[in-house]
């Protein structure tokens, strides 16, 4: 493609060319390898550019606090040694060890952009860990003072192993950025690995198939596993927004839906049981759904009040629990309660140059595997819905 063309590209228009070639079901491994070359070089380009952009921009300024806000942190000392390092090699960065801070600040930095990863919340993992998890049941007993204990407190207890997947971000630094020292080297490398993270993990979360990934809310965890894949879950209804009368009917269902779990434990006498509970819910459902239907909701809950003011309410959810994901299929809609997904992540002690074949008449690729791994609590943290929206019928009067 003509590289004017590419450089007006966004860095989403990007990633959607590069999908589209590299699905291909027809595609050589060569056209593969050609699509994903053009991405890592594109992408880093662009990241190039912008970081040279800010830097002429912002180089004279002195406030911290303004440069925070534009994304230019304040390094810790040992980041400034390792960057400083990285200069010197020219962009060596195969024997240093990277400061773990810098991937830390790289998924903070992605829950501010990316309001469905601002529900997840992230903790650092190893290789391969155990997971306890634990859930009170039983409640204790009024009485009288002195009276003898009748009421019991039990809690249960599940153990799940989990194994963190790889998923490898590459890069290509150019000298011009080297040269403009720690600070502005950190940027780049974030800016690059925000934008090889943030379409993978959100993809993972929302419909992950299990095998060699995160499952996602997507999935049935009660499902059938066919070589390590899940199967998605059956949808729980239709969600018409026909009008308030409607959208009161079909969002109290929901929520109620959401309400209602179960759970399996084993009590002190060894014996196992399924329990049915409910939960509070409100305040802590989000509904997470495509874009083009994100406009088709809204539209329908937005009114002007007698003063000329557009407000917006949707019965039960606040507006801006609702999030907007591409990687959610259009016309579905997936209700999610808040915490009911666990993820693990870390990182390599290294960036290292790629050996791949495909960059190596363009430049020396850089490349740095983070690990992950995620899933839902429990088979109750998500249902699954069908949006059909009338097209005949006008917005809530």
């Amino acid at each position: 493609m003509d590289k004017l063309k590419q450089t007006m590209l966004t860095v989403d228009e990007l990633t959607e060319q590069f999908l589209n070639e590299f699905n291909k079901e027809d595609a050589s491994a060569e056209q593969s390898a050609k699509a994903m070359a053009e991405f890592v070089f594109n992408v880093s380009e662009k990241a190039n550019e912008q970081v040279l952009r800010e830097y002429q921009e912002l180089r004279n300024v002195t406030d911290k606090q303004i440069l925070e806000n534009r994304g230019i942190r304040t390094l810790t000392s040992e980041e400034t040694r390792y960057y400083n390092e990285v200069k010197k090699s020219g962009g060596k960065f195969d024997d240093l060890l990277m400061p773990e801070t810098i991937v830390e600040r790289v998924f903070k930095d992605l829950q501010e952009d990316r309001p469905l990863l601002r529900l997840i919340q992230f903790v650092p993992g190893v290789g391969r860990q155990k997971i306890i998890t634990g859930k009170r049941h039983g409640k204790a007993v009024w009485g009288p003072l002195h009276k003898n204990l009748e009421g019991q407190l039990e809690a249960s207890f599940a153990a799940s192993t989990t194994t963190l997947h790889v998923l490898t971000a590459y890069f290509i630094i150019s000298n011009d950025t080297l040269d403009l020292g720690p600070t502005w080297i950190d940027r780049f490398v974030r800016i690059c690995l925000q934008e090889a993270v943030a379409d993978a993990w959100e993809e993972a979360i929302i419909s992950g198939t299990g095998k060699d990934q995160p499952i996602g809310l997507m999935k049935d965890l009660k499902g059938s596993v066919v070589e390590g894949v899940y199967p998605d879950k059956k949808v729980a209804g239709t969600l018409t927004f026909k009008d308030a009368q409607t959208m009161v009917g079909e969002l109290s269902a929901l929520m109620k839906g959401l309400s209602k779990y179960e759970f399996k434990y084993t009590n002190l006498a060894g014996e196992e049981n399924t329990e049915k509970r409910n939960r509070k819910v409100r305040g802590k459902v989000y509904l997470i759904v495509n874009p083009e239907n994100y406009f088709d909701i809204v539209g329908r809950v937005t009114t002007q009040n007698a003063a000329g003011v557009f407000v917006t309410n949707l019965p039960f959810i606040p507006q801006d629990h609702i999030i907007e994901s591409n990687e959610v299929p259009v016309n579905k809609l997936i209700a999610y309660v808040d915490g009911e997904y666990d993820a693990t992540v870390s990182s390599a002690n290294r960036i290292y140059e790629s050996k791949e074949r495909f960059v190596i008449e363009r430049a020396t690729l850089k490349a740095i595997d983070l690990f992950g791994d995620g899933k839902p609590i429990d088979n109750y943290a998500a249902q699954i819905y069908d949006i059909k929206i009338p097209a005949s019928e006008t917005v809530v009067p």
